[in-house]
Formats: structure tokens, sequence, C-alpha cells
């Protein structure tokens, strides 16, 4: 039986474990998984001959090496996508956030706007300062190197007006820090990541890695990623 290294994005880790586990016992081979920021995912393609058998990243990480050369013919498939979502700390007032102008105007009341380094990270950066309020709020914003790290901040926050960004699913999961996920961004302001499943060209066991992308993308695998809030 095969090992399977699994390199993806935490956004959808939750639907991925499940299925990874049952992948492992319907079929007999291990799955290994390891999680990265899209950023870093990208870095670790770059550098590492042998960076995984399977990787699971954003689109746009994904697309930018196979323009590259560096996937050759390789196959993305995609496994869905995942909004841009708002957090508070536990117990705090919801604030309005069904507009951009409501957004706004919650940015410029918090106490602190917390969200990660990567990619979904520099989204919400472009979002701030397309609603024209980064300069009145920059020193309240507070940026981690992960979304766990961004949460446990948030969870500590005090007056109550805080906000959290991050993936909508990579925020739920981190709901038991003291958190709660109140909603996606406005769509007019919003966005969804697409995340791609491949094989890598280093796979030791092709067809086992193949069949893993097979089994992640099919319906009933797409369907256990919606149960996680994958679109």
């Amino acid at each position: 039986m095969a090992r399977i290294r699994v390199l993806s994005a935490p956004a959808i880790r939750q639907g991925l474990e499940a299925l990874a586990e049952a992948f492992a016992a319907d079929t007999g081979h291990a799955v290994d998984l390891d999680y990265a920021s899209g950023p870093n995912i990208g870095k670790r393609m770059d550098t590492e001959r042998d960076v995984c058998d399977v990787v699971l990243a954003p689109q746009g990480v994904i697309e930018a090496r196979r323009d590259s050369g560096r996937f050759g013919r390789e196959r993305a498939i995609a496994v869905g996508g995942v909004e841009a979502g708002v957090a508070i700390r536990t117990g705090a007032p919801v604030p309005d956030i069904a507009s951009a102008d409501a957004v706004r105007q919650a940015l410029l009341n918090a106490e602190a706007v917390v969200f990660n380094k990567a990619s979904s990270g520099d989204f919400i950066a472009a979002m701030i300062t397309g609603l024209g309020v980064m300069d009145d709020i920059a020193d309240r914003v507070k940026r981690f190197e992960d979304g766990r790290e961004a949460m446990e901040f948030l969870a500590k926050t005090q007056g109550g007006t805080a906000l959290g960004f991050g993936q909508s699913t990579g925020l739920k999961v981190h709901e038991p820090l003291g958190i709660m996920v109140i909603g996606p961004l406005p769509k007019d302001i919003g966005n969804v990541t697409t995340y791609m499943a491949m094989r890598m060209p280093e796979a030791g066991d092709f067809d086992a890695a193949e069949a893993l992308v097979d089994f992640l993308t099919n319906d009933a695998g797409r369907a256990r990623f919606r149960e996680t809030g994958v679109m």
C-alpha cells in the first residue's frame, strides 16, 4: 500500500481530514496531511524538488506554476470555493456587516482588526484599502502568521468591537478558541477563493495519488466539503 503525502491550504482542512480518513479506510493507502498558507505552498513548490504527492491550493497558486511549466500536463480539479468571512469575540455585540458602508463603519469602530499574512489576508488588506479606511485604522490592524494566532488574539480582546477576517471555513474551525463567525462579507466587497487538487509530477505512486484526487473531487467528495462550508 502507498503512503500519500498531501500539502494543503488550511481553509479546507475539515473536509479534507474526513475524506482522507475515508479514503484510507477504503483503499488501505496511508494519507499524511501537511498544511501551509497559499503563498508558502507556492514557495515550497518553487524551491523543493519533492514537495508532496498531492497538493490542494488556491487556484492562483496552481495556475501560476502551470503557466511556468512547473507541472507539465498534470490536471488540476476544483474542490470548491470558500468565502471571505467576518468573526467577533464570542459574546461581543454583533455589528452590522450587511453592506459595504456597514463594514466600513464597523472597521472604523473596531478596537482591533485582525487577520493573517496569507493570500486571504492580502485580500482583506486590499478590501480595507478599497473602502478608504486603511489610513484611519492602520494602528489597529493586527496581522499574524496564521489564522489560529489571529483568532487567539481576537478571542482575548476586551472592548467588544474587534473584528477578525479570514476564509469562512478557517474561521469556523477556530470558534472553540472563543470567537464567533457572523457571516461572509457582502458580495460587492467579498471574495470567493477556489481551491484546486492536483497530483504532483514527482508523486511516489502516481496511481494512488491520482485515486486520492478523484476521491476528493468526485460528487461525494465535493458534497463532504460542502458540509464544512466549502461552496
